[in-house]
């Protein structure tokens, strides 16, 4: 089975997170990334994002809303720098936006350092509604 890297803070569960998570699942097993409570500390609106925990169990609750299983579908990983765990475990893809995509470009030349093979980058554009794009900086703020 294809394994998915889609990793995010994913505070405040909003729409455009459930379109990247229902995105990942096409393509195999996701290994969600969910950034810890250190690594949020420099976000904006900082002091006003959910703890790590509340946001697991937010996107645990959802998925099992769509029938996915943890451990079947998929499991959640907490990471605490911008590799997460990209560069040990195995993985075939890893599920981007525009704002995370140069990342997942350095991701694969550390791999390539590593001799493992590149994960290919899967794009996918933010979602919008009237006020533009749905972001969890502007539901905090």
């Amino acid at each position: 089975m294809k394994k998915i890297i889609a990793s995010g803070t994913f505070d405040r569960l909003h729409e455009g997170h459930r379109f990247f998570l229902k995105t990942a699942f096409k393509y195999g097993y996701v290994l969600i990334g969910l950034t810890s409570d250190e690594m949020t500390k420099n976000k904006k609106y900082a002091d006003r994002i959910w703890g790590f925990e509340k946001r697991k169990n937010c996107i645990k609750k959802f998925l099992g809303s769509l029938g996915y299983k943890e451990g079947k579908d998929y499991e959640i990983i907490k990471i605490n720098d911008k590799y997460g765990f990209s560069l040990e475990k195995k993985a075939d893809y890893i599920l981007v936006t525009e704002e995370t995509y140069e990342n997942a470009q350095n991701i694969n030349k550390e791999r390539k350092k590593l001799d493992l093979e590149e994960l290919k980058i899967i794009k996918i554009d933010f979602i919008t509604d009237r006020e533009g794009r749905i972001s969890s900086t502007k539901l905090r703020s």
